[in-house]
């Protein structure tokens, strides 16, 4: 299940029915939850935010705060730059992990790691740049993708 806490509307398709493309807000809150049940038990799992820049406004070396706990247990946050840009960024940005290009056209970047234990519990994640004001748009949210973390 994936909360919108935004001005989104349904746009582009592909592997989903539908995307969420963001319009013109200055306040940006994703979050989507997952029942651990669904997955591998005693696996090591990352989630991925997947999204593409069309036209994008407001993302240009503006940091945003990506976060995974899992909820009673451990969490993550960290701060990153969706802008896949790298041109002449700005020290607010520079060094902030930024995304990678799929083979698939999208664009993803890890927000953080958990470890399923196999009991039931939920995994919460979220998207947040509410501190910068500035307005955003051009964001196309395919979804978060949450995988097996390949070992090294």
């Amino acid at each position: 299940m994936y909360y919108f806490l935004c001005n989104f509307c349904v746009k582009l398709l592909n592997r989903f029915p539908e995307v969420a493309e963001l319009r013109d807000v200055c306040w940006l809150e994703i979050r989507g939850v997952l029942n651990t049940l669904v997955l591998s038990p005693n696996t090591q799992y990352a989630a991925y935010l997947v999204f593409k820049m069309i036209d994008a406004r407001g993302f240009h070396n503006r940091p945003v705060e990506l976060s995974v706990n899992v909820f009673g247990g451990h969490g993550s946050t960290k701060i990153v730059c969706l802008d896949p840009n790298e041109e002449h960024p700005h020290r607010r940005v520079e060094g902030l992990q930024r995304p990678n290009a799929r083979s698939d056209g999208w664009l993803e970047i890890e927000m953080g790691e958990f470890f399923n234990t196999g009991l039931d519990d939920e995994v919460q994640m979220s998207v947040v740049e509410t501190k910068g004001g500035n307005w955003k748009s051009g964001l196309f949210i395919e979804g978060i993708e949450v995988k097996p973390k390949e070992e090294n």
